[in-house]
């Protein structure tokens, strides 16, 4: 199935996407032992996310398959865009708040539980990452299958360095300049 423009997805998709988005934090208070502000963006996004889940998608098991929009067309002829009213109770609101943040605190601890799992490949890839600057997939599959060899990144690298510095620049590509039409007075 085609990953781009994609009108629908599981809740199962979406779940894991949760994780992933709450993975920095996880991952700051795991490692850092501290909170940063950096994390600011993907808590937004997976609040959003948990959000829909439960007011638009139906991904709500306590509040059921069921849309809480609050979003009126009403006010859009009246001048009045971007005019929003809640059409359901302050106890659901309460009740959607509740799941939100259920949703969001599942998502965190499936992934410091992740984190914690494989604590000691991340902490690998962390230093191989400030030796080498970049990792591609291959080094990140054999650091976590256990099969790093650093040694084989250190060649390859050379080797990939070597090849650069081997390969003749480009040649020079030709510019073409018109020359000026001289236009001569008349009578000269």
């Amino acid at each position: 199935m085609p990953q781009k423009n994609r009108l629908s997805y599981w809740k199962r998709e979406v779940l894991d996407k949760l994780v992933v988005l709450m993975g920095g934090r996880a991952a700051e208070e795991l490692f850092v032992k501290d909170m940063s502000s950096g994390a600011q963006h993907d808590i937004m996004q997976a609040t959003k996310i948990a959000r829909s889940m439960v007011c638009e998608w139906g991904m709500s098991d306590s509040l059921g398959t069921v849309t809480y929009d609050e979003k009126t067309e009403q006010g859009q002829y009246l001048g009045m865009a971007g005019y929003h009213e809640r059409n359901y109770s302050e106890e659901t609101a309460e009740a959607i708040d509740k799941e939100v943040r259920k949703l969001i605190d599942e998502a965190h601890k499936r992934a410091l539980n992740i984190l914690e799992e494989h604590k000691e490949q991340v902490k690998l890839m962390t230093d191989m990452l400030m030796e080498f600057e970049t990792l591609d997939s291959t080094d990140i599959k054999a650091i976590m299958d256990g099969t790093w060899n650093i040694e084989a990144k250190k060649s390859r690298v050379k080797l990939q360095d070597e090849l650069q510095m081997n390969v003749p620049p480009p040649p020079p590509v030709p510019i073409h300049v018109p020359k000026p039409i001289i236009n001569p007075a008349p009578g000269a």
